[in-house]
């Protein structure tokens, strides 16, 4: 009750005194003790309650489900005629049980409770999510709204608490992405394949232009009389180093493309999966730095258990936008690199010195692999000169990307 409700009441209380009106009076008199009742809820409505989100797991993979209970707890002995509930939540993900309410954020949503709670009551109520969208996402804070059975007085706290969900980027099979179904140590000697390894010679033939000079069999360029190269057996502990261009644009004012964006996430993540389930070493690096500490994505390739689950949480805690070039950064990194890797470029923007640093490496013996991105029409225009016969590369046009929603996950 405002301050004119009780000027009112204290005026009828004295007007049925002065005038001598008992029913006057008893009317005030029970205006005030609603008044009083009310006001004295209406403070205590909120003390010891208590608001509290369960989630089945905080980590799960693009497309997943997980169970959320929503645990409301009255620990007092005044009921609470009526309370509501204002959880806020990402539309990372899609609620399959109950109904979301409009927010004033584009990318946030509100989940709406209303009930009433007995004293010392607990209501828990249960949904189901789906996580849509790659990141991290946080869940809350939530408002608390409460009051008196009257409806006089309405008292609101806000809960701070906030809960993080961890969504890994969707993989999918190589062949979903229009590439080659790899093999590339089980068939080496095809046309297929990706890379020599330099550990295990298996033949030798005729030099051609872009061999690298470090491979050259000079007993048997002696006894030929022309230069010789040498050819490798694969290894089946070959490193592989994932390179990601979060750029979809060349320049910084034309944006970010969400769709080449998230295609290029998912190309490395897949890249990423079929080599750590191929039992290769592999690591990831990307041209952006993480949110949570600022730090630069580089994680070097290793054969370990936990290597999958850093890289895609890396990739969840990617930022959007890149700060370096993807050349600058396969210049840095290759020359900690142990030789004979393979090096996986996948990127929107294939510049005149990404074409120059890619057919260098490949001169200095990593295996190259590229990964261009987007429209054909671009991609042509992007490539006018001529790669390397012996650097690999494949295109993967933005169609696939609106094919994959339809695709089951790997």
């Amino acid at each position: 009750m405002n301050k004119n409700w009780w000027s009112l009441i204290f005026f009828v209380i004295i007007l049925g005194a002065w005038l001598g009106h008992n029913q006057l009076l008893l009317v005030g008199l029970l205006l005030a003790l609603v008044g009083v009742t009310s006001h004295i809820w209406a403070y205590y409505c909120l003390t010891a309650v208590t608001y509290q989100r369960r989630f089945s797991h905080t980590h799960l993979f693009f497309g997943d489900e997980l169970e959320l209970s929503l645990e409301i707890v009255n620990a007092k002995p005044l009921p609470l005629a009526w309370l509501i509930a204002v959880d806020d939540y990402p539309t990372a993900f899609q609620l399959l049980t109950g109904e979301w309410v409009a927010s004033g954020s584009p990318r946030r949503r509100l989940l709406v409770n209303s009930l009433s709670l007995r004293w010392y009551e607990r209501v828990t109520r249960h949904y189901r999510l789906r996580g849509i969208q790659r990141g991290v996402w946080q869940f809350g804070p939530v408002q608390l709204s409460s009051g008196d059975i009257f409806g006089f007085s309405i008292k609101r706290a806000v809960n701070e608490e906030t809960q993080r969900i961890v969504v890994y980027p969707r993989y999918v099979p190589l062949t979903a992405l229009g590439l080659p179904a790899f093999h590339p140590f089980g068939d080496y000697r095809t046309p297929r394949r990706i890379l020599d390894d330099p550990l295990q010679l298996m033949s030798v033939r005729e030099y051609v232009p872009g061999d690298s000079f470090r491979h050259i069999h000079w007993k048997a360029t002696a006894r030929r009389h022309n230069l010789q190269t040498k050819l490798f057996e694969p290894s089946a502990s070959r490193p592989f180093a994932i390179f990601l261009d979060s750029r979809t644009s060349p320049y910084a004012n034309e944006g970010l493309d969400r769709e080449l964006l998230e295609l290029g996430v998912t190309t490395a993540a897949s890249f990423v999966h079929w080599a750590w389930q191929s039992g290769h070493p592999v690591g990831l690096y990307v041209n952006s730095v993480l949110r949570s500490s600022r730090q630069r994505i580089r994680l070097r390739p290793q054969k370990n258990e936990a290597q999958l689950q850093r890289i895609l949480e890396a990739m969840s805690w990617m930022e959007d936008d890149g700060l370096w070039r993807i050349s600058t950064i396969l210049k840095m990194e290759a020359k900690s690199l142990p030789y004979g890797t393979t090096i996986v470029v996948v990127t929107a923007i294939v510049s005149g010195r990404l074409r120059q640093t890619l057919q260098d490496l490949q001169r200095q013996g990593y295996g190259v692999v590229l990964i261009s991105l987007g429209e054909r029409e671009m991609e042509e225009k992007n490539l006018p000169i001529s790669l390397s016969p012996y650097l690999r590369h494949y295109h993967i046009e933005r169609q696939i990307w609106h094919e994959l929603e339809t695709l089951e996950l790997a």
